[in-house]
């Protein structure tokens, strides 16, 4: 009791009451004062609700093109419950009797909305030592977890309205950017995708853009993530890599079967799938020494990638944010970031992680402040819905979407993989069933058909692009190698390092 006495008595929240009856009777006595606080403060950072209510009165009536003067506000504020027992003719008269100059009317909205920002501080700071008080409730994690996303709300809030600009100074910014982009020879207005395909189609993974890189389970979206994030860690752009699915020693073995040539089984297994096992043991042979040397030579090859692997489970953006951050202001620096994948990040709010779509719309949000704060690309992968195994035709559609939150409307562009391969050869495997009233010849002839349809689509990947705000729409095809998990552009040497420098 002595605790939460003092508590209340010592620490209130904090308000700046004679800062709003400044600036209210300001744009009372001078409507025009509106127009230069508007983009600073808003009715809900007032402390006094009264306050807050009137602000959102002068919006109405002056932005309906009315005057608001004692006449007007009478009409709406007259016997408003807000009021309680003070008369409105005093408090008009309050807020008249605090005019300050127009000049100075920023200076009290700052003023207003930095006292709005300790006062959400407060609010989460007392709710964090509330649940550290109750132990056994919440674990640390959560309590970390919650007492960071707070903070990313609030500093999502905090960042005053960007100025404008002329369409002259836009234009002049677009040139430079251009003019930077062809001096530097690549083509690349962003950096690149490690692909010459994708890199062809969108121009490179441009600053503050979100992307969304959507497939089915088993597509390879994982290796064609952490393919993306390899070859641009390769290309000298510093790299952070989000896996809520794979360890780190699973991402680094598939890095090593595809600098290695070898099978994900044999680097896993320590033991050969490249030759028969043995006849009358069953077991696999060991890998030979020249193997295990061309695995020691993509470790090596690795430790020059500026890349960096995060697993931490069921990651929130305001935890991803400030890894982020601290990235960004090493040595190193930060270019790109790779989430793998969406639907495995938590809000960091319990109520919200049990809506996925209002989990991944929250996130979706953040991820793209988080973009635009860091000036950085974001690559973020999507599991699609089911209605692609529906179909007849599996290509994938941007309404495969449609549970994803909001990541359809937020992503600057989108990018599906498909791989009919998989489909084909699960038909195959399936096997043919003849139809009533064929003839053997005709469906020989289609098993024979889907034979070759399966050979002739092993290794084709499709990455479609049905939105790009910056660029074309399209296709692009890669290839991809089911042996090592590894996507190479189709006019790469399927035996050629996995990641080089562009040239």
């Amino acid at each position: 009791m002595e605790a939460d006495f003092y508590g209340s008595v010592l620490r209130q929240p904090p308000e700046n009451l004679a800062a709003e009856q400044s600036l209210l009777g300001t744009i009372l006595f001078d409507n025009r004062a509106l127009a230069t606080v508007d983009d600073i403060v808003g009715p809900e950072q007032f402390a006094s609700a009264l306050n807050g209510h009137t602000f959102g009165l002068f919006r109405k009536i002056i932005y309906s093109g009315n005057t608001a003067d004692p006449i007007t506000l009478r009409s709406m504020l007259d016997g408003h419950i807000l009021l309680g027992r003070m008369s409105l003719g005093d408090y008009m008269q309050a807020l008249l009797g605090s005019v300050i100059g127009v000049p100075a009317a920023p200076s009290h909205a700052r003023a207003i909305r930095d006292t709005w920002v300790r006062r959400c501080l407060f609010k989460i700071c007392t709710e964090t030592l509330d649940r550290c008080a109750r132990p056994g409730e919440d674990g640390a994690s959560e309590i970390v977890d919650a007492l960071e996303t707070g903070l990313l709300d609030i500093a999502r809030g905090t960042v005053e309205a960007a100025p404008t600009h002329s369409l002259e100074d836009a234009m002049r910014s677009a040139r430079q950017a251009a003019l930077d982009a062809c001096q530097r020879g690549t083509g690349l207005a962003g950096i690149t995708w490690g692909y010459r395909a994708l890199d062809r189609m969108t121009g490179g993974l441009m600053p503050s853009a979100m992307y969304l890189l959507g497939a089915r389970p088993a597509m390879g979206k994982t290796a064609l993530g952490f393919g993306i994030a390899t070859r641009a860690a390769a290309a000298g752009h510093s790299v952070l890599f989000w896996s809520g699915e794979m360890t780190a020693a699973q991402l680094g073995a598939r890095a090593g079967a595809a600098w290695a040539g070898l099978s994900t089984q044999s680097v896993f297994t320590g033991r050969r799938y490249d030759i028969p096992e043995d006849v009358e043991t069953g077991e696999r042979e060991a890998l030979s020494g020249w193997q295990w040397r061309d695995l020691e030579a993509g470790e090596r090859a690795a430790a020059t990638l500026p890349l960096q692997i995060d697993t931490q489970s069921r990651i929130t953006v305001a935890r991803l944010r400030s890894r982020a951050r601290r990235m960004k202001r090493s040595r190193a620096g930060l270019d790109l970031i790779v989430v793998d994948y969406a639907g495995l990040m938590s809000s960091g709010s319990d109520y919200a992680d049990q809506k996925p779509y209002e989990r991944i719309t929250k996130i979706s949000g953040q991820l793209k402040q988080l973009a635009t704060e860091l000036e950085i690309p974001i690559l973020v992968l999507a599991q699609l819905s089911r209605e692609t195994e529906r179909r007849e035709d599996k290509r994938p559609m941007m309404s495969d979407l449609r549970d994803s939150g909001a990541l359809e409307q937020d992503a600057d562009a989108i990018l599906l993989l498909h791989r009919e391969h998989y489909y084909l050869k699960k038909q195959a495997d399936a096997g043919v069933t003849r139809k009533d009233k064929e003839s053997y010849e005709d469906y020989t002839n289609r098993a024979s058909e889907l034979v070759q349809r399966v050979n002739q689509a092993e290794g084709r990947a499709d990455v479609l692009i049905p939105k790009n705000r910056q660029g074309p729409e399209g296709t692009c095809h890669l290839h991809f190698t089911n042996r090592t998990t590894w996507f190479r552009d189709t006019s790469e040497d399927v035996n050629g390092p996995a990641w080089c420098r562009p040239e």
